[in-house]
């Protein structure tokens, strides 16, 4: 398997399955490379993260991550 195609990692509620599949296809059916990491609202105290990456080296989506994380961080703190 080509360690660039997707990242995901194991969920045990089913509807988490389903999410990051629909993650995945929207990033497969965009058809370039990138990644996403999709946050959402599972119940009232509850969120869930699911992530993929789609031919995208790991460093990039990393520097990417990082980037994001920073900037949401100076805006919301």
């Amino acid at each position: 398997m080509n360690p660039y195609l997707f990242h995901t990692f194991p969920m045990a509620d089913p509807s988490d399955v389903t999410i990051q599949k629909k993650v995945e296809d929207f990033l497969k059916n965009l058809g370039v490379p990138g990644f996403i990491v999709f946050g959402y609202k599972k119940s009232d105290e509850t969120f869930q993260i699911v992530s993929s990456y789609n031919h995208m080296p790991k460093i990039a989506a990393i520097k990417g991550i990082s980037k994001i994380l920073h900037e949401f961080i100076e805006r919301e703190f």
